[in-house]
């Protein structure tokens, strides 16, 4: 067990980073200001712009290494042969685990407005895409029934989604992987042949 003083020191841009998701979770993106941020940080508004060009370079940083570190696993998920239905379950309990482990960076996605996406480019877009692709292939491959594969998208994420959301809103109790099977198999069902 590492003590204090032998833990690895984080990087004033990964305090940032993190500080621009707890107080965008908290008080919205627009609610979150270069000042408020740099405030959290315990340095100065003029520091920030030493690692970030922009409060929307700074929203942009924070968005892509959440978005990145919960699409890892699941690239890898969808890059192995495994049935539909097993594929479905793995990405669920991982979706969920995430949100578990990191309920604030899940929020910051979760929240991100649309009007971001532009800035965002590809990233705000990455799961959904890896997520189409796989729909794509299990339907050539015969394991799910033939739909538009953009609402083969919107089925999923309404019925996964929801689940963190409900949990973020009070109206559900945690942990959101406690509902993992009963998700995956209403996944399974909607895209049933």
């Amino acid at each position: 067990m590492q003590t204090p003083s032998q833990e690895p020191k984080r990087s004033t841009r990964d305090s940032l980073r993190d500080a621009a998701i707890r107080l965008g979770v908290r008080e919205g993106i627009d609610g979150a200001s270069i000042r408020t941020i740099a405030r959290e940080v315990g340095i100065t508004e003029g520091a920030v712009y030493k690692h970030f060009a922009n409060k929307d370079d700074l929203i942009r940083v924070a968005y892509s290494s959440v978005v990145e570190e919960m699409a890892r696993d699941k690239e890898v998920l969808v890059k192995t042969d495994l049935p539909f239905e097993h594929a479905v379950r793995g990405w669920v309990k991982l979706t969920y685990q995430y949100f578990d482990e990191n309920t604030e960076a899940f929020s910051y996605v979760l929240l991100m407005p649309h009007r971001m996406a532009e800035t965002l480019g590809e990233v705000y877009t990455k799961q959904g895409r890896l997520f189409r692709s796989f729909i794509v292939r299990s339907m050539q491959n015969n394991q799910i029934r033939t739909m538009n594969p953009d609402l083969g998208v919107a089925l999923f994420t309404g019925l996964v989604l929801n689940i963190p959301r409900l949990i973020n809103e009070g109206s559900l109790e945690g942990p959101a992987v406690s509902y993992a099977d009963e998700i995956a198999d209403a996944v399974i069902r909607a895209f049933a042949i």
